[in-house]
């Protein structure tokens, strides 16, 4: 094998494994012991960060910070992975913002000249527009962390009913109009309830021996589904009904929030219907109220009536003055 299939296929090995010998990649590569230490003196001035343990049960291990195998991409492949990167370049934050720019720079620098030409050509053409919100959220890294280690979290939330302390065992986050959210298990409610991140104050790891809510089979996916398809559920679900004009029809196929359950009739017209959590009436009171006339709620009864209070306050506060 020539040396450098091997040291890309040792690198390979030895970042799959958390500790290894020179002696079990000698044999597994059937090379001498000597030519596995040149190769792995190799992989350390790539920048691959291996350290050594001594003794009877010493051997070698990659730190965290692992160094992935050289890969190859077509042109329209690195223009792709370019433009991939690219469109988070909008966001106000990212959980892995200094990655995500050094990434990018890297990758372009290392392109051809004509395919960087290229590059820049679309570049002023081609544009993933989010818009960018002033809302600090310092706390998006630890809550992301938090979801993948299964960890409880202990937050100060700035809700309606001002902020309150609560322990919450976060899904996952995603971005959404340029806001952050943050699903999760709110152990103070018992229930399944959506943050958003910059309205976290603190967050800090929940104490040792806070019990746990097992969300081994719930992804972050599954937040989108309807409520009577999610594998967990501890809400009683709420039917809604609305009726929409031919315009807000096209309003809600233009909104980024998409009613997969809006059926559209032969005079444009339609009908959405859909379930949500008792914890979203509120949102979606003010959602249909920004429809105006296009769309009539017609159930469930508590939605209409919260409607109908904000209509009314609408019209007090625009009444003419006496």
């Amino acid at each position: 094998m020539a040396k450098s299939k091997r040291v890309i296929e040792l690198m390979i090995a030895i970042n799959q494994r958390k500790k290894f010998t020179a002696r079990e990649l000698a044999d597994e590569f059937e090379v001498s012991i000597r030519t596995i230490m040149r190769d792995l003196q190799v992989l350390s001035e790539l920048g691959v960060p291996l350290y050594t343990e001594y003794g009877p049960h010493g051997g070698y291990r990659v730190l965290r910070e692992r160094q992935l195998p050289p890969i190859t991409f077509s042109e329209q492949e690195a223009v792709a992975i370019f433009f991939a990167y690219q469109s988070l370049q909008h966001y106000g934050a990212l959980p892995f913002a200094e990655e995500s720019i050094t990434a990018l720079n890297k990758f372009y620098y290392y392109l051809p000249d004509d395919t960087k030409s290229k590059i820049d050509k679309m570049k002023q053409r081609v544009v993933f527009w989010t818009p960018k919100r002033q809302a600090p959220t310092p706390y998006l890294q630890s809550l992301l962390d938090a979801a993948l280690q299964q960890q409880p979290m202990l937050i100060l939330y700035d809700s309606k009913e001002g902020a309150n302390q609560r322990t919450i065992q976060p899904i996952g986050v995603y971005s959404y109009n340029g806001y952050w959210y943050c699903p999760g298990y709110c152990f103070w409610k018992e229930r399944y309830l959506l943050f958003r991140i910059d309205r976290v104050l603190s967050a800090e790891a929940a104490a040792d021996g806070h019990r746990t809510v097992d969300l081994s089979g719930y992804s972050i996916m599954d937040w989108f589904k309807p409520p009577e398809e999610q594998p967990v559920i501890t809400d009683e679900h709420i039917q809604i009904e609305a009726v929409l004009t031919s315009d807000g029809v096209r309003r809600c196929q233009w909104e980024a929030w998409n009613h997969t359950d809006m059926e559209v009739h032969e005079d444009g017209t339609g009908t959405v219907r859909m379930c949500i959590r008792p914890n979203e009436v509120d949102y979606f009171a003010s959602y249909f109220l920004g429809f105006g006339p296009e769309v009539k709620v017609n159930q469930p009864a508590q939605l209409v009536e919260l409607m109908q209070t904000l209509v009314a306050r609408m019209a007090q506060l625009y009444a003419p003055s006496k």
